[in-house]
């Protein structure tokens, strides 16, 4: 209810019982039924009032007399009609009352929604508007309003999983599930059985008296530096990458001039190490093709691993003839004559990692062979290599002239070789530790394409 000056306002929302007949109570009469119903007493004639309460507004005129009597319900369905399935078990959803609303202050007494003996405050509105406010004629300019209501009267029907407690529950957590401290029929759940509170941050939560509480935090530690450890409340254990450039120090042997930095969440070592020799990029003579030992015969800054030439050869005689006839085409043959000089620090000349020899000319052709040290016998000054039925042979021995001085002779016979030769001729030995000692010869006849080629170096050479 609401006075101002001589208007009163009396405001209903209800959920009724009665008969249909109104008169007399008669088996199968009985109908239940939502209201809605606002009168106000003392208005302005003809006046016009907004009434905003929590189940919506209504814009009402009052008669000639002053008063407004507005009164809305929901169908009426006898059970007699419809029985009592579709008289109260159909929901009041053309009706405008519901949710049904609660008090919330003073707290009402166990099992009713309302406190029946003082005014109230209420909660429940679909409308966010637990008030009642009336605008118009009489009222003060934006109207007066309340939010008292009296009485609100009603009892919760015990239900486990409703979110209230009721006689009979020593729990009601909103739900029936079992394992969360409060059981499917509301009872509280042993102390010490595991349960999940919810909270990503905590482990091997468990309950205490309904209530699970959080065990010790999880460990979020991946062990890299360069990720930012955490935890989120929500999504549990978060490892996130420091930003790029952040200083880092992984504790591998990576050897490097520049400091270790975070990149893209891993530490590495400075410029990154490509090809995973333990040498960085940065320093690395070969950074695309491991070499530990960071080998550089000619010292040229680049590794003989991947420096197409380490050291050079004399290059005495170069033959090449390609395959006669294309019923022969294994009768190409490649004769090769000179000498190189191995260095102080290389040691003598060895077959123990392999040769392999080279040959391409000025018009493409691009041919190798490789003898693994099964195929070479060492004397200790001279070493033999075969393969290919001894059809591909090569020799190369220590020559009188001087400590470190070789020879060789390379014979493959029985090649399949096609189309046309020209010079220059360029030879590339291959041994150790992928040292590349590269010759080439210009001077060749004849000068234009042909089935033979002939290259000489142009000073007479000792194996010529």
């Amino acid at each position: 209810k609401m006075t101002v000056g001589t208007i009163s306002v009396v405001y209903v929302s209800a959920l009724e019982g009665s008969f249909a007949n109104g008169v007399q109570a008669l088996p199968g009469d009985q109908v239940v039924f939502s209201r809605i119903r606002i009168r106000i007493f003392g208005a302005t004639p003809g006046g016009t009032y907004t009434v905003t309460h929590p189940y919506g507004v209504e814009v009402l005129t009052a008669d000639g007399f002053g008063t407004v009597n507005f009164t809305q319900d929901s169908p009426r369905i006898p059970v007699g009609l419809g029985g009592p399935a579709l008289a109260f078990g159909t929901a009041l959803s053309v009706g405008r009352v519901g949710p049904f609303l609660r008090a919330v202050a003073p707290v009402p007494p166990p099992g009713l929604i309302g406190n029946p003996a003082a005014n109230q405050t209420v909660t429940g509105s679909p409308c966010g508007t637990n008030i009642l406010r009336v605008e118009g004629p009489g009222f003060p300019v934006g109207g007066q309003q309340t939010d008292q209501f009296k009485p609100l009267v009603g009892r919760r029907h015990p239900i486990c999983g409703d979110g209230f407690l009721d006689a009979g529950e020593q729990c009601d957590d909103g739900n029936v599930l079992d394992g969360d401290c409060c059981s499917s029929t509301c009872q509280l759940e042993p102390n010490g059985i595991p349960c999940q509170d919810g909270d990503a941050c905590t482990t091997g939560d468990t309950c205490s008296a309904g209530t699970c509480i959080g065990g010790p935090p999880p460990n979020c530690d991946d062990g890299n530096q360069c990720t930012a450890d955490s935890c989120d409340h929500a999504l549990g254990c978060q490892n996130l990458a420091q930003p790029n450039d952040t200083p880092c120090d992984d504790g591998q042997p990576v050897i490097c001039s520049l400091p270790y930095t975070c990149q893209e969440g891993l530490c590495t070592a400075g410029g990154g190490d490509m090809d995973g020799d333990q040498v960085c990029n940065d320093d690395d003579n070969c950074p695309s093709v491991a070499n530990t030992n960071q080998a550089d015969l000619d010292g040229d800054g680049v590794g003989n691993a991947c420096d197409p030439v380490d050291a050079t050869i004399a290059l005495g005689e170069a033959r090449i003839q390609h395959s006669s006839e294309p019923a022969q085409p294994n009768d190409g043959r490649i004769i090769l004559k000179g000498t190189f000089q191995m260095g102080p620090s290389e040691g003598p000349f060895s077959d123990a990692a392999g040769i392999s020899v080279r040959v391409q000319d000025g018009l493409g052709l691009d041919y190798t062979v490789s003898w693994s040290p099964g195929r070479c016998a060492d004397s200790g000054t001279r070493i033999r290599c075969r393969s290919g039925r001894g059809w591909l042979r090569g020799t190369f021995w220590q020559l009188p002239s001087g400590p470190g001085q070789y020879g060789f002779y390379i014979s493959l016979s029985q090649v399949d070789l096609h189309g046309m030769l020209q010079g220059p001729v360029t030879v590339d030995i291959r041994h150790g530790d992928s040292i590349d000692r590269v010759g080439t010869l210009d001077a060749c006849a004849p000068s234009t394409p042909a089935a033979m080629v002939r290259c000489r170096a142009p000073v007479p050479h000792p194996i010529s």
